[in-house]
């Protein structure tokens, strides 16, 4: 059973990709998995469990098993990232008494959740010699709706424009008319997290998040967090490949930059997992045919979350195909393969399922309504990997607070942690 104190800490540490590398990172640590660096050499790749980071906001672990190169890996894939309102620090300005930080929007989150309501501030500050901070402001912010009274037509459809609209609200000072904004905001930032010195040169990242812990709703075993939308992929890919007994070897890729497409050095588009699984195969002193055996042996299963039936918008589900609450891990299919599950690879998480003695349900959306997509497609073109895309059932997936069921995030971590003990070709 997955221990619930523990994934709401992992909830609520995981503010940024960066904070659920971190996070992940401790834990597999305190596994035994050893930290190696991408630009270092892997020749004792196989000599037991090591993790290495991408950048700042990707993961990489690998545990050899039972060294057999030949069964094929069992790779768990996720993303860290969720989307956001990143911060635009160099526009920070102080206006008719208060320090307000304009944003820009990263992913598509429903923005108007982002309103009324606690922001943290947390994110990466990167000095000038190369040293990586994790921040996170005491301070919280807002941005404060306009009344009702001034703008009648907000129940009405208005729409927020990200310029304008989202700016948050970090200070208020009646006299600041003269002060220096983006220093003010620097200052801060380095002043609440010790060792920062953003103030005094280098980058920031920093984004807009919800800080607050999970809640516990109904009877307790509903979830209501922000960031289910990947962090549940992410843990339970991680207790899968802690928790899994000796067997095949198994990797696991925690991706960023999903919610934006990709296209980046730590995304699935690009040449990450086929060089990582390259230079453990060399590692292993496997000739060509060698790789091109294990890669024809290997599965990856690409673990993201999936549309939950909505009990208000039942209509906008296909009901032979609507997951429930509590219901189970979901296999995604989709015609045009913006999931990357085949029969075959159904089938072997079907299996899975079986042999963890947990239900499974299926995902397939309206046929009138076009699916978004996973790492799962990218992951499959990249390495020619044969694919499976899965996930827990999810309501109001991208509001900054989702809504999930823990015996979800119990039976995934249990299916995962099947596939993996399980030898399959």
């Amino acid at each position: 059973m997955i221990d619930r104190t523990d994934i709401d800490s992992f909830l609520t540490g995981a503010l940024t990709p960066y904070h659920a590398v971190h996070e992940a990172a401790r834990r597999l640590g305190d596994a035994g998995f050893q930290s190696v660096a991408m630009d270092s050499r892997w020749d004792n790749a196989w000599q037991g469990r090591w993790m290495t980071t991408v950048g700042a906001g990707g993961l990489i672990a690998f545990d050899p098993g039972n060294g057999a190169l030949d069964a094929g890996l069992a790779i768990l894939a996720a993303h860290t990232d969720s989307p956001s309102l990143r911060i635009k620090e160099r526009a920070v300005a102080w206006k008719h008494g208060a320090l307000m930080l304009p944003t820009e929007v990263y992913g598509g989150p429903i923005r108007a959740t982002w309103l009324d309501r606690p922001l943290t501030v947390a994110g990466i500050a990167v000095c000038e010699d190369g040293t990586v901070s994790l921040i996170r402001l005491h301070d919280e912010a807002v941005i404060p709706n306009l009344a009702i009274h001034l703008n009648r037509k907000v129940n009405d459809g208005f729409e927020y424009n990200p310029h304008d609209h989202l700016v948050a609200l970090l200070r208020a000072d009646a006299a600041s008319a003269d002060k220096a904004a983006v220093e003010s905001f620097l200052a801060i930032v380095a002043e609440q997290n010790p060792g920062c010195r953003c103030d005094q040169g280098g980058e920031v990242e920093l984004y807009l998040v919800d800080g607050s812990p999970p809640a516990r709703l109904g009877d307790g075993s509903i979830c209501c967090a922000p960031r289910l939308d990947n962090l549940v992929g992410c843990y339970t890919c991680l207790r899968a490949i802690v928790d899994a007994k000796p067997g095949r070897p198994r990797l696991m890729v925690l991706y960023n930059h999903e919610e934006i497409g990709s296209q980046t050095g730590e995304g699935a588009q690009s040449d990450l997992l086929r060089s990582v699984i390259d230079r453990i195969a060399t590692a292993h002193g496997a000739d060509r045919e060698d790789r091109a055996i294990m890669l024809a042996r290997s599965t990856i299963v690409s673990n993201d979350a999936a549309h939950a039936i909505h009990p208000s918008f039942a209509d906008k589900s296909d009901t032979r195909y609507a997951p429930r609450l509590g219901g189970g891990p979901v296999l995604k299919i989709n015609g045009t393969y913006r999931y990357a599950t085949t029969a075959t690879t159904g089938a072997l998480f079907a299996r899975a399922c079986t042999e963890a003695g947990v239900p499974m349900q299926r995902l397939a959306n309206r046929s009138d309504l076009p699916s978004g997509s996973t790492v799962g497609p990218l992951s499959w073109a990249r390495t020619g990997i044969k694919t499976v895309d899965v996930g827990i059932p999810l309501l109001a997936m991208h509001s900054i607070r989702e809504t999930a069921s823990y015996e979800d995030f119990d039976t995934l971590a249990r299916a995962l942690t099947a596939f993996v003990e399980t030898s399959q070709r």
